[in-house]
Order: structure tokens, then sequence, then C-alpha cells
């Protein structure tokens, strides 16, 4: 969807805008300040529309989704995925010698298994619980006898029937929470995705590569691009405001965090500039068509700070104090506007 103004209007709006300029303007107010100051970067954001602090918020996506969720906890807000998950002692990071991993310690559970990273990922475990799709073996692979992987979870490791099926039901109750949320925040993770051709099915994650080499011809890759990503998210954000709350409103995001392999033949740096580029243009045609949707500059707000400050050693995962930082801006966007206006009232 194009943006297009007469050059009167154009004019206007450029010299009302305080942070138009790379170069030009307020000295503080120009990018070249602001990404050359050291510290974290600041970028003015206009939100769409307002979140009511009472609003149940429902987040899907990667790794960085779990950090914005544990941020919106300690704020107080309501996460509605909050309490779900699946035991820690599952995941393949279980350490039995210390009792952590998964993000969590034993007995706990962890929300890192509902991490999503492509969007037609997302697209099948929403189908699962708005439009009560069902899948063969409820989706789950035996890769060995009675040793089960699930293709729609991130970071499990094989499990016997009942335990792996059981962690389904889990996951599934956890994406079903959407249906009480009146706001989704989602972070857009990946493009590059694995598919089971048995079932036709895009998987969240694949088996590893010692399976992908045993069975060659029940996996296969795609990447997928603009055009399929974006039929993806407008059948997504269809299907919730139709079996959900009717007036839902969306936050999205693109994950700063990067591909950790590509399966491309091409530079691991050029192939995540690649993903992300048609995951962002996405994103921006969702906040285009639509006034429910707004576009929330996390995925700049991270990659325009000094990466020093921004990822952690692994250059990989982004640090926290970059995650306090991005949610800081989040709650000033979006939440400061409501507080002030219920302060007085």
């Amino acid at each position: 969807m194009k943006i297009e103004y007469d050059a009167g209007t154009a004019l206007s709006i450029m010299r009302g805008n305080p942070v138009r300029g790379w170069t030009s303007g307020k000295a503080e107010r120009m990018a070249k300040s602001r990404l050359t100051t050291g510290d974290f970067v600041q970028i003015e954001h206009k939100p769409k529309f307002q979140i009511d602090p009472s609003w149940p918020i429902f987040t899907m996506g990667s790794c960085f989704a779990r950090e914005v969720e544990n941020v919106l906890m300690m704020r107080g807000l309501s996460l509605v995925t909050r309490g779900h998950g699946v035991p820690a002692e599952h995941f393949e990071t279980w350490d039995a010698t210390t009792g952590r991993g998964g993000g969590a310690a034993g007995g706990e559970l962890s929300r890192g298994a509902l991490n999503k990273y492509s969007v037609r990922s997302m697209t099948h475990e929403l189908k699962r619980v708005l439009l009560d799709e069902s899948y063969p073996h409820d989706g789950l692979i035996e890769l060995a006898p009675d040793q089960w992987f699930d293709p729609h979870a991130s970071g499990l490791r094989l499990l016997d029937r009942e335990t792996a099926f059981a962690n389904r039901q889990r996951l599934s109750a956890a994406t079903a929470t959407i249906k009480q949320a009146r706001i989704c925040f989602f972070t857009l993770g990946l493009t590059e995705t694995w598919l089971d051709a048995e079932t036709g099915l895009a998987m969240n994650a694949h088996p590893g590569p010692a399976w992908l080499a045993r069975m060659p011809e029940r996996f296969r890759f795609i990447d997928y691009g603009y055009e399929a990503t974006l039929a993806d998210m407008l059948q997504i954000i269809s299907m919730i405001r139709e079996h959900c709350h009717p007036e839902m409103r969306f936050v999205v995001t693109v994950s700063p965090v990067p591909l950790g392999a590509t399966f491309k033949d091409a530079d691991v740096i050029v192939a995540n500039s690649g993903s992300k580029s048609v995951l962002r243009a996405v994103a921006e045609e969702l906040f285009r068509r639509f006034d429910f949707v707004d576009y929330f500059p996390s995925y700049e707000i991270v990659l325009n700070s000094p990466r020093a400050l921004a990822f952690q050693e692994d250059q990989l995962h982004v640090a926290r104090d970059m995650v306090s930082c991005v949610m800081s801006h989040f709650e000033r966007s979006y939440l400061s506007g409501e507080a002030a206006r219920s302060e007085a009232a």
C-alpha cells in the first residue's frame, strides 16, 4: 500500500518532523548525533494507539519475545501465557547435575518451548487452537522407537510418546490463551523454514543435521519470500479478529536476533539481512494497511545501538540491559498516555 501526498502536505509533514534529518536539523535530534553517542540509540516513535494497562497481552515470536514477556511481567502487566510452559527437564539444554536448563530450574515450567521463529509455523500453531485443525500424531514425529520430536516447539529433546504428547497439550493450551487477550505482540523472527514433507506442515525447528541426513526425503528446506510471508500474516490477523477479540490490536516488530546459521549458499550475515528485510517489509505493509496494527521499532533500536552494548558475547542474543531499554521505550510509547489520563481522571 503506497503513501502519497501532494507537495504542500509533504513539505508540511517534513517541516513538522523534528527527527527528519540524518545530518540536518537540531544537533541533538539528527540521526548522526543519536547514532554516535556511544549509548543506546534513542528513536522517536509515535504509536497509533495507547494500551490500557489492564488489557491482557499475548505474545508470540522468537526468543526475543520471551525477553519481552519477562519485562512485561516485571512491570506488572497481564501476560496471558504466564504460568504456561514445559518442564525444564524436558529441554535439550537440561543439565541433571545443576538441575537447570531451558531457562528454568527443575520442576519449573519454561516458556522457551513457545518460541516461534517463522511466520508459517506461527500460522499452523494458531490454526491448531483457533480453527481446531488436527494433524497426524498431533504433528509430532517419531524419529526412533518411542523417541518423539515436536517440530512445532522449540528446544525440546526427544521424549517418550506420553511425555511428548503431554507437552504438546501444554503448548497448545498456552497458545489458546490468545482468546483471553486484548492485544497481541508479534515478533517476526526469520524466513528460513523447514517442512515436514509427509504432513506438509512447516516446522518451527528441524530435528538436527543428523536426522536431516538420515531422512532427506521427509524434510525440505524453504526460504519464504515477501508475498508468502505477507499472506500468512494477513491470514493470522484475520483469523484472530474472527475467533478472538473482534477489536484485537496488534503490535508487530522484527526480532533483532540474527540467524544462528543459514542453509542457503550465502554468508550468514548477508542471508540474515535478506531475511530481516523481508520481515521488516511485511511489518511495514501491515502498519500501512490497518489502523489496529502498529509497528514498534525494537529492531531499529537494537541494531543501531553500539553492538558491544546491544548483544551478549555470542553476538546472537540481545543483552538484558538492551531489552530493558527497548521495553522502557515501549512503555513510554504505549502506556504513558493511558496512565496520564488515568491520573487526570
